[in-house]
C-alpha cells in the first residue's frame, strides 16, 4: 500500500552559529508511511483558480498529521508546501494537496 515515506516537522530551536547569527534547526518525524500518487484533473483545476500549482498528493495516515504546513520526500529529499487536506468520513488517511518548493530549501 505504501510506495514511499516523509519527514514531517515536529518543531523547530533556533541555534547560534559560530558567526553570531541565529539560525533555525528543525526536528523531524522520520520514517512517516506515504503514498504517493499524481495529482488529478479537478486538483490541478482547483490548484490553478486558488493561484498555485499542485505537483504531488501525498496520502499519510491521519494521525502523524497536525496542520503541518510542508513535508520532506526522504527519498529524493524533495520539500513540498502542504497546500490543501482532504480527509474522507471515518478514514484514517488524509490527502495533502502538495506544492514542490522551487528552491528546496526549508
Amino acid at each position: 500500500m505504501w510506495n514511499g515515506s516523509v519527514s514531517i516537522p515536529v518543531g523547530k530551536h533556533t541555534v547560534t552559529n559560530a558567526n553570531g547569527f541565529d539560525t533555525d534547526q528543525w526536528e523531524f518525524l522520520g520514517g512517516v508511511p506515504a503514498n504517493f500518487t499524481d495529482a488529478t484533473r479537478d486538483d490541478l483545476i482547483l490548484a490553478n483558480q486558488k493561484g498555485y500549482t499542485v505537483d504531488q498528493n501525498i496520502e499519510i495516515a491521519v494521525c502523524n498529521y497536525h496542520g503541518e504546513g510542508f513535508l520532506v520526500d526522504e527519498s529524493t529529499g524533495s520539500v513540498y508546501d502542504i497546500k490543501r487536506t482532504f480527509q474522507k468520513d471515518k478514514s484514517m488517511m488524509i490527502q495533502l494537496s502538495c506544492e514542490r518548493r522551487p528552491d528546496g530549501h526549508i
